[in-house]
């Protein structure tokens, strides 16, 4: 302890819960987190503080804040510099406690345009966060710098993406009915299909006839390897040999990288 340079400042205590507010988009309070809090500190109170800004906005630890409170327990809290709500985000970047969803509801909450965007195309087409993120930056997967902007409320659409979105999600709904699919569609088969767009001759509206009689060996397959498997058996199916794509080919060795989409 003797190393220790300077005794912090920005530290305080109080039981007067009136003087916090929560941060707006937060996540809901999970009850069962809570529960969980209350528990650990029964068995022995680590006395951990949350993390505030000079307006007593809380931005880090709402549930101890709860569990504190529902227990009649003095808050332990530090003074952040910074008022700004998006630090919220920023805090939780670095650690798992917030999920895709959680990032999405909270820049919304702020109004950011691309997320409100962005969370539209997610209700109208019921696909998952980051394989709807995928369509717009024309990736297969994100990758980490994709992730780092979207969690720090940065996240663009970039210009002309959402005609090619709509046209992509478009086509990937009318595969999914013919399917007669009605829960939200798996990842492994956005996935593939995005790899199948980018790979040389092919053809929508080709598979979209052949999905009609041999869809069927689509619904066993889970990852994105077995969906990319069938997809190259239904599309090439009745083919000759000149006419039919190498699609697992071209996914295994990650042709589709770098490659542009087709437009």
């Amino acid at each position: 302890m003797k190393d220790l340079k300077k005794k912090m400042s920005n530290c305080f205590i109080t039981k007067d819960y009136k003087l916090f507010t929560k941060t707006k988009g937060n996540r809901p309070i999970n009850l069962a987190h809570v529960e969980k809090i209350k528990k650990a500190i029964a068995r022995k109170d680590l006395k951990l503080p949350i993390l505030i800004t000079k307006k007593m906005q809380i931005r880090d630890g709402h549930h101890t804040f709860q569990a504190r409170m529902e227990l009649g327990l003095e808050i332990y809290c530090i003074v952040l510099d910074s008022d700004d709500a998006f630090d919220m985000a920023l805090l939780n970047s670095n650690r798992s406690s917030w999920s895709y969803n959680d990032y999405l509801n909270f820049f919304c909450t702020y109004q950011k345009k691309n997320y409100i965007t962005l969370r539209s195309k997610i209700n109208e087409y019921n696909m998952p966060i980051q394989e709807t993120i995928c369509i717009f930056v024309k990736q297969i997967r994100l990758s980490k710098d994709h992730m780092e902007d979207f969690k720090n409320g940065e996240f663009k659409i970039p210009d002309g993406a959402t005609f090619y979105f709509d046209r992509i999600a478009q086509e990937i709904r009318d595969i999914s009915n013919i399917l007669d699919e009605t829960k939200k569609i798996k990842r492994g088969f956005i996935r593939a299909y995005l790899v199948a767009v980018k790979c040389p001759n092919w053809n929508f509206l080709r598979f979209k006839a052949a999905m009609k009689s041999r869809g069927s060996k689509v619904l066993g397959s889970e990852t994105t390897e077995e969906h990319i498997a069938q997809f190259q058996n239904i599309f090439n199916s009745g083919l000759k040999s000149d006419k039919k794509i190498k699609l697992s080919r071209f996914f295994e060795d990650k042709e589709y990288e770098g490659k542009k989409a087709i437009n």
